[in-house]
């Protein structure tokens, strides 16, 4: 039962995730809105920016007091949503919600306090593994929920598997004590880095629309260079930084955070286009929609969640005898291609289920590469702190890859009845986009030092420093 209390919550975020995309496009289309943009924004935002600060306030209080903090705002959040009578309430519980992200840094992080030494390995296994099981069984029941529940069912289904992992915590989580007696947060840099965020993404969804050479688009984009440079400075100073910037000045650490978040973030952005491709409706001259239901959706997009899975499974043991940077770069390059082909075939389900399959076998190899290099290129010692900024990084990156994509989506597109719709033109471009971001992951991965291996890790040997 402990395994479970620390499963459950660690795979809801992959659940919510799952349910979130599949119902937004119902979302937009209730609330008439053509923001639907921020609905997935603002979650990954507070997400990136609350992960530094709930890890170090598990070493403080306890990881299970947390836990439960967490978890509970969680659930408020999720609460507030499905309850909304409008769009702009709705956007104030997904940010609430947005506190519960950080909950799969507590889980791995205390795996090695609950689990005797020989278990630990086979119990962080089993939690990231479950995964593969999720993104296979909740699309389905997702699909399902939208079909006859409509979105505030899929809302609710989210609410309780939320509920139940805070139970599952209460009942079954043993009571870890505080690693640290004192802990600075570093609030300064937050802001900073928060401020510098949201300033980017805000100019990305509004350059489309006032124009980028318009003044106030170039004023955001100088504020925000402003505000990163002044996160970089003080970061260089305080005792317990958000981002440890000595640790980002080697080349193999720098290298691995940028492309990985940067290759998830848009891996996980591209599977939101699905809404658009088949959930929205077909209206000629406004929609290039499929107007599929939500079951059809999921049945057609099962194949390629399954090659994930099978994928990351033999990724995992290539990596333990060859450089885990081949079949990283192999996944970037592949992964490019998919998101290309799928840009020129979305029109039916066979179109969907090759092209989709040629992005998710590249995803497979991305997803189990990632951790890898990142455990690499780290010492034991610094594992926690690059965990906590590999995940900061990545919703840091799924927000922006997410606005960018809706700026290209926004280039072409319908408004009717306060809803925006988009044409097939739109839906190409969106997919060229992330294609574009993936490149520059590919491009990235040519300048990453060699790293560990998973088999030179177990041996105790040390990444390089330089």
């Amino acid at each position: 039962m402990v395994l479970l209390a620390m499963l459950w919550p660690a795979q809801m975020l992959t659940v919510a995730g799952v349910f979130t995309a599949t119902s937004q496009g119902a979302i937009a289309q209730h609330f008439h809105t053509a923001q639907i943009a921020w609905f997935t924004t603002i979650y990954a935002l507070v997400v990136a920016l609350a992960t530094p600060f709930v890890a170090k306030a598990g070493d403080l209080f306890g990881r299970k007091r947390v836990m439960i903090a967490i978890l509970a705002a969680g659930l408020i959040g999720d609460l507030i949503a499905v309850l909304a009578p409008s769009y702009e309430v709705m956007l104030v519980g997904r940010a609430v919600a947005g506190l519960y992200g950080p909950i799969a840094a507590l889980v791995y992080a205390s795996a090695r306090d609950v689990f005797p030494p020989r278990h630990v390995g086979m119990a962080t296994g089993l939690i990231g593994s479950s995964a593969g099981v999720v993104l296979v069984v909740c699309p389905l029941a997702a699909g399902w929920l939208l079909d006859h529940s409509g979105f505030h069912g899929v809302l609710w289904a989210l609410a309780a598997g939320i509920a139940l992992g805070l139970l599952l915590v209460l009942l079954f989580m043993p009571n870890v004590p505080p690693t640290e007696q004192r802990v600075h947060f570093d609030w300064v840099g937050g802001l900073l880095l928060g401020g510098s965020a949201t300033v980017l993404v805000y100019a990305l969804g509004q350059g489309g629309t006032w124009g980028w050479t318009d003044t106030r688009i170039l004023g955001l984009f100088a504020a925000c260079i402003v505000l990163a440079v002044a996160f970089v400075l003080v970061e260089r100073r305080v005792r317990e930084p958000l981002l440890d910037v000595r640790m980002l000045a080697r080349p193999s650490v720098a290298t691995v955070l940028a492309g990985s978040a940067i290759a998830q973030g848009t891996f996980f952005t591209a599977g939101t286009m699905v809404v658009f491709v088949a959930l929205y409706p077909a209206i000629p001259g406004v929609s290039a929609g499929l107007g599929w239901s939500g079951t059809h959706n999921a049945l057609v997009g099962t194949p390629a969640g399954l090659l994930v899975i099978i994928v990351g499974l033999i990724a995992g043991l290539l990596t333990r005898k060859i450089d885990p940077r081949l079949p990283w770069r192999a996944g970037l390059l592949i992964t490019t291609a998919g998101l290309i082909s799928q840009g020129f075939f979305h029109h039916n389900e066979l179109q969907i289920i090759l092209a989709g399959c040629l992005t998710s076998f590249g995803g497979g190899l991305v997803l189990s590469c990632a951790g890898i290099l990142l455990l690499g290129a780290v010492s034991h010692r610094e594992q926690g702190l690059a965990s906590g900024m590999a995940i900061m990084l990545m919703n840091l990156a799924n927000a922006l890859t997410t606005q960018l994509m809706f700026t290209a989506l926004n280039n072409d597109r319908h408004i009717l009845k306060g809803t925006a719709f988009y044409s097939d033109e739109a839906l190409t471009n969106a997919y060229f986009t992330l294609a574009g971001c993936m490149a520059v992951a590919l491009i990235l991965s040519f300048f990453i030092p060699r790293v560990l291996r998973p088999d030179q890790i177990d041996t105790g040997a040390q990444p390089a420093t330089v």
